[in-house]
C-alpha cells in the first residue's frame, strides 16, 4: 500500500509540474537600432548561433518575422522566434538560450530575448 500511495504522490507532482516545463520551448529574437549603426558583428553571431543550432536539432521551427517583403528597417536588423526540437532536451534548449544571451552588442543597438511557449506565424 505504501508504494501505490508513493507512486500516486509522485506521479500527481509530476503531472503537476509538466506543463511548467512545457511552457517555454521557444524564445523570441529581436536585434535593432535605436537610430544610428547596427552592430553588424552581433547580428552576424545572432545568425551563426541560430545557425548552428538550426543544424543540430536543438531548433526545429525557426520563423523570421522581419526583415520581411514591405517591413525592411533602414538599419537592418532581425526579428524571428526559434522553437525547440522535437526530443530536444531543456537543458540543450537552455545552452542555446544562453548562448543567446552572452551576445552584447555594442550600444546604439537593441537587444531583445522572450520566451514564449512556441513560435507563431503573425
Amino acid at each position: 500500500m505504501k508504494k501505490f500511495t508513493c507512486l500516486m504522490i509522485v506521479g500527481t507532482v509530476l503531472s503537476i509540474s509538466a506543463p511548467a516545463v512545457a511552457e517555454n520551448r521557444a524564445v523570441n529574437i529581436s536585434i535593432g537600432s535605436i537610430g544610428g549603426p547596427l552592430d553588424n558583428a552581433a547580428l552576424q553571431t545572432i545568425r551563426q548561433v541560430i545557425g548552428f543550432a538550426v543544424g543540430t536539432s536543438t531548433v526545429d521551427k525557426f520563423i523570421v518575422y522581419s526583415p520581411s517583403t514591405g517591413s525592411i528597417p533602414i538599419e537592418g536588423g532581425l526579428s524571428a522566434c526559434a522553437e525547440a526540437g522535437f526530443g530536444i532536451s531543456d537543458t540543450t534548449f537552455n545552452a542555446f538560450i544562453q548562448q543567446l544571451r552572452s551576445i552584447n552588442p555594442k550600444p546604439g543597438t537593441v537587444y531583445n530575448l522572450k520566451l514564449t511557449a512556441s513560435c507563431k506565424l503573425k
